[in-house]
């Protein structure tokens, strides 16, 4: 139960849920880097090059979308939390 004179709202969390929408872009964008590390060609033998673009390709094009969705929530996030503490 919550007390009535403190009203749960979503402002209070704003800018903590924009950080988490942050990280979630930034870990997203680790998680792209590494899988195109470990993706590339080398000479020792492993995935050739036509391969490897096309995987660069095909992680790249949710990645982005998923990046681009949560830098979005985060700045709404970010100016519902300007406007609470105002």
């Amino acid at each position: 139960m919550t007390s009535p004179n403190v009203p749960f709202t979503v402002r209070r969390f704003a800018k903590l849920a924009a950080l988490g929408a942050l990280g979630v872009a930034l870990g997203v964008f680790a998680l792209y880097a590494l899988v195109a590390f470990v993706s590339r060609p080398t000479a020792t033998g492993g995935i050739d090059r036509t391969h490897a673009v096309v995987t660069w390709i095909s992680l790249a094009v949710p990645a982005l979308a998923i990046i681009a969705a949560h830098l979005a929530y985060a700045k709404v996030l970010m100016d519902e939390s300007k406007l609470a503490s105002e």
